[in-house]
């Protein structure tokens, strides 16, 4: 077996395509997504490759900033994915396999231990074997989310309770509609808004997110929705990233809770676009919290596991405990 080597690169095109052909391509480490948060909050990205002579085995895009004087490499705000990517290794023997992730993993380690004081990862939900972050000393937590098939909406309905299909009714009869739209003043008051009713205060400032949303949406890696009501105003609101026929639930909010059923209305129609569009998966993105798991299971996917793990050094083993 060729003997797998790490390689520093800056070819965002390279690591673009290779995005592209992984299992666990997500819109989360692309290139039009990472370069907001890059040139909004001064982070700087280091693109890493595993390689078995010119085939790359695994990459890894990594925001770093400095936290003080220390690199450090945390996940960015609603940026579900940022973990290690692999090739495609299903027309290759079980053990090959394990053995190459494994061996991958262990080159990337090596590099971020050197050079940073700490990094967290979000896998992919399809990596469902961190036995070798654990063997390595990983903090390793587990998180949830639904995938949902879109692909045949009609039976996506057919699946839906009838109290759901009554709120989506009503709205309809309230005569709610649903426009897609590029500006996103809304939506980032709404985020800060439905955030803040928690009683936490939220993580940017209304004119940091408006900023970072714009970016994204010029970058063409965020759909914004709105629904609407008679009067044009807006009752919620959401943002959608498409990626490689899949769709990532971002960040959504609402006015207020008086008018929930413009949530549902809102998600149920974003759904039939996505569908009508081709888009054939949607991954909303999170099911941990209660209030947000109850709502997002009324439309029906599958559960997945995903793992999130984190490595520090020295004084700050205390950030990933």
């Amino acid at each position: 077996m060729a003997q797998l080597h790490l390689e520093i690169s800056n070819d965002f095109d390279e690591f673009e395509k290779f995005n592209l052909s992984s299992p666990q391509s997500n819109p989360f480490q692309s290139v039009g997504w990472l370069k907001a948060y890059s040139e909004i909050f001064n982070i700087s990205l280091k693109i890493l490759f595993v390689k078995k002579g010119d085939e790359i085995v695994a990459g890894l895009i990594l925001p770093v900033k400095k936290k003080v004087v220390f690199p450090i490499s945390t996940p960015l705000l609603f940026t579900y994915y940022s973990g290690i990517l692999f090739k495609d290794f299903s027309c290759e023997k079980r053990q090959k396999q394990i053995i190459e992730k494994n061996e991958a993993i262990k080159k990337i380690h090596h590099y971020l231990k050197n050079e940073l004081k700490l990094f967290i990862l979000k896998l992919h939900h399809t990596i469902d074997d961190v036995r070798q972050f654990k063997w390595l000393g990983y903090r390793i937590k587990p998180r949830h989310t639904f995938i949902l098939d879109i692909e045949l909406i009609d039976k996506v309905w057919d699946g839906l309770s009838n109290s759901l299909k009554r709120k989506i009714k009503e709205a309809q009869e309230r005569e709610f509609k649903v426009i897609k739209t590029t500006d996103v003043e809304k939506l980032s008051e709404q985020q800060i808004l439905s955030y803040e009713k928690s009683g936490a205060k939220f993580f940017l400032g209304f004119k940091d997110l408006k900023t970072l949303l714009e970016k994204l949406v010029q970058n063409g890696v965020i759909q914004v929705y709105y629904v609407v009501d008679k009067n044009e105003t807006v009752l919620a609101s959401r943002g959608i990233s498409i990626w490689n026929n899949k769709a990532y639930d971002v960040i959504a909010g609402m006015m207020n809770r008086e008018v929930d059923v413009a949530s549902h209305f809102l998600l149920w129609k974003i759904l039939e676009d996505l569908s009508s569009s081709g888009v054939k998966e949607f991954d909303f993105c999170g099911a941990d919290l209660e209030s947000v798991s109850f709502f997002k299971t009324q439309f029906g996917g599958a559960i997945k596991i995903s793992f999130e793990v984190g490595y520090a050094n020295g004084v700050f083993k205390i950030l990933i405990r």
